[in-house]
Formats: C-alpha cells, sequence, structure tokens
C-alpha cells in the first residue's frame, strides 16, 4: 500500500473535539495513548442570548471519554502509527492527475522538487477532503443543488482558566464552539451560512474576527479569559455539504472515504469518527474481496449522522423556532442530556423517549 500525503491535514480548518464515538475508534486502532497533548471533554453546554441580553444555557455530561485535541498532535499520531505498518509514506508528494488503464488506474505523481512519476495501482482511495480532486475526476460529485450552503472558519486563544467541556454559543446565522485542546489552548471555531450574514462577510480583518463581532457585544463573556490575543490565519472553508453519486466508482478503481466520500455539516463534529469507520469497513471489503459492499456500509455508517444533522440544520434555519426548542431544552436539561447521548454517544432511539419527554413537549407548546 502507498499513501500520497501532500501535507496539508495539519493546518485543516475543523472543529477538534474528538467526542466518544471517535475516540472509541481511535482506542481500536491503538492510537489513543499515542495522544500525549488533550484535553478531556467531559460535557457539551449550548447558549444563547435571550432578546434581553441574558445568557441561556443548558448542559448535558458525557457518560464516555470525550477530549480535545489539535489537529498537528492528532496527525502526529497518526503519523506514528504508521511507522509500526508496511504501508510506503510518501510524504510533500502531490496527485496532480490519474487515468484509467485496461488492469487499473495510472498516478501522475509530483515531488517536491516538481519532478514528476507514474505510478500503477489497482485501486485508489480518494481521502483528499472536502473538495476532492479525486471525487471530481472520477465524476462521482453529485450535480443535485445543496440545501444549505455554510462555512466554517476557526482562531485560537490562551487561557490560565481550565474548561472541561465543549461550549456551543448560538448567534443569529452562525453558532461558535469552544474546545479546550490542553497545554491551555482553546480553539473557537465558527459555523454559519452566507446567505443569512452577507457575503463577503460585514466589518475588517481575518474572517474569525468579523464573525466575533457578528455574534453580538456580550460574547466574550462566554469564553475564558485570554492570556494573550487570539490567533489564526485568514481562511475559511466551504460550502460544507457536499453530496457525491456513490463512494464507489463502477468500475471499482477508485474508492472515497471521509469528507470525500459526501459531507453535509460540522455541527456535531462527527467528521473524522465517520472517516475513520468508513476507512475501516472499506479496508475490510478489500481483505475480504467484497469491494462493491462498500457503498451498502457506507451509507449505513452514516445514516444516524445524517438524520441528526438534517434535523439540527432545519431547526437552526428557523431562528423562532430553535429559541423555542431552546428554552423548553433549559428548562428540562434531563431530556437535553437524553438527545445528546443520542447524537453524540450513539445511544439508541428509545433514549429520546426519556420520562422527561412529555415535560420537554409541555414547555415547548407553551410558549
Amino acid at each position: 500500500m502507498v499513501l500520497i500525503d501532500a501535507g496539508a491535514a495539519p493546518q485543516k480548518i475543523c472543529g477538534e473535539g474528538l467526542l466518544p464515538a471517535a475516540w472509541e475508534v481511535l482506542s481500536e486502532l491503538g492510537l489513543d495513548h499515542r495522544i500525549t497533548q488533550r484535553s478531556p471533554i467531559r460535557g457539551i453546554s449550548y447558549g444563547l442570548f435571550n432578546s434581553e441580553g441574558e445568557l441561556k444555557t443548558v448542559t448535558g455530561l458525557l457518560l464516555k471519554p470525550a477530549f480535545g485535541v489539535q489537529r498537528e498532535h492528532l496527525m502526529e499520531a497518526f503519523r506514528s502509527g504508521l511507522d509500526d505498518s508496511n504501508v510506503d509514506l510518501r510524504t510533500e508528494t502531490r496527485l496532480r492527475d490519474f487515468s484509467w488503464t485496461g488492469r487499473g488506474v495510472a498516478l501522475d505523481l509530483e515531488s517536491q522538487d516538481k519532478s514528476r512519476k507514474q505510478l500503477d495501482c489497482d485501486l485508489l482511495i480518494g481521502a483528499d477532503g472536502l473538495h476532492s480532486s479525486i471525487r471530481r475526476k472520477a465524476d462521482l460529485q453529485s450535480t443535485r443543488p445543496r440545501r444549505y450552503a455554510r462555512w466554517g472558519a476557526r482562531c485560537y486563544f490562551r487561557s490560565e482558566e481550565v474548561r472541561e467541556k465543549v461550549c456551543v454559543t448560538l448567534g443569529a446565522g452562525l453558532e461558535s464552539y469552544l474546545t479546550p485542546l490542553g497545554g491551555r489552548l482553546f480553539g473557537l471555531a465558527f459555523l454559519w451560512s452566507p446567505g443569512s450574514l452577507g457575503r463577503p462577510l460585514p466589518g475588517t480583518g481575518e474572517v474569525w474576527r468579523r464573525l466575533f463581532a457578528l455574534m453580538g457585544p456580550r460574547f466574550s463573556e462566554v469564553l475564558p479569559e485570554p492570556s494573550g490575543d487570539f490567533f489564526g490565519d485568514d481562511r475559511a472553508i466551504g460550502p460544507l455539504q457536499q453530496p457525491v453519486i456513490s463512494p464507489l466508482h463502477p468500475s471499482g478503481r477508485v474508492a472515497l472515504v471521509g469528507d470525500a466520500a459526501g459531507y453535509l455539516d460540522a455541527l456535531t463534529g462527527e467528521g473524522l469518527c465517520l472517516g475513520l469507520r468508513q476507512a475501516r469497513s472499506l479496508s475490510q471489503c478489500i481483505l475480504e474481496e467484497r469491494l462493491f459492499d462498500y457503498p451498502e456500509e457506507h451509507r449505513a455508517i452514516k445514516r444516524r449522522h445524517q438524520w441528526t444533522v438534517s434535523g439540527l440544520l432545519w431547526l437552526i434555519h428557523r431562528p423562532r423556532l430553535r429559541e423555542r426548542v431552546f428554552q423548553a431544552l433549559h428548562k428540562t436539561p434531563e431530556q437535553f442530556s437524553a438527545v445528546l447521548r443520542f447524537a453524540v454517544e450513539e445511544a439508541g432511539w428509545n433514549t429520546l423517549l426519556s420520562r422527561h419527554l412529555l415535560r420537554f413537549l409541555r414547555e415547548l407548546l407553551a410558549f
């Protein structure tokens, strides 16, 4: 097996919380002990400023291990894991193009010194991210219209304050996600809809500075006291929704995993978990010589995520209903915990039917 790595992954704009399902997969791979700089995540809270400017929050505790890990430390763990494998890792090498041959796929590779080389393979696996060139060149990109065209950005800051939860703050047309990463470092990610905030974003400065301002004058009160300035580059990623025709080409010569295999939104932080599970499923299909089972297994892996994220996206694009649901959950935190266990700890559907559900529905209808 040959792994082509252009070296851009550590700079990827993403949320950096490894929630229980993702941490479970990393543990199964034996990578958990290789990640030394991390911060425990013991809960998730959602906050919303009401019309009077008062912050209302609801918090749910996690029953299973979860951690905040900066992407560069996670990639170091992945690369150290390759040292114990037979993978031929080719760093700082780019796949410039590929073409079909009678017996497989011919890859056109470019090294850092701009020299080119051809490599023949039986199967090309595209794990090249949200805007996958392999997906596009293999004609696996769906042309159906996107329902949502959300974008993401991220910055960092340091603080002496200790936090052990992910704090989500709901704004008008955007949300922020505060994640402790260990070493007194915090990541602050934003997701937003350009249709709501405008394009280009109003204001001046880096994208994340504009989004910070759009969260409102009291947003800084949600954050730990920073010890120094915020920092980050002026980049954003999107649109996040990337529909695909299939994660496997009809020829059986190109397969997709991770963001390249289709994406909906980042608001539940499950992208890495899905990608790892897809990679594990694909590897089993290859080893057991049943490659064409992969698309169905891929759909099964994504099913819960698709249902959960589709429902949340529908809700957050209806601000008045979103506020009603939030206020009802604020008064029934036990039901919020049940929703959290279903969404990020993969508890069964019956978890949602807690004994607090009727009270939540009464509170919802009372507004």
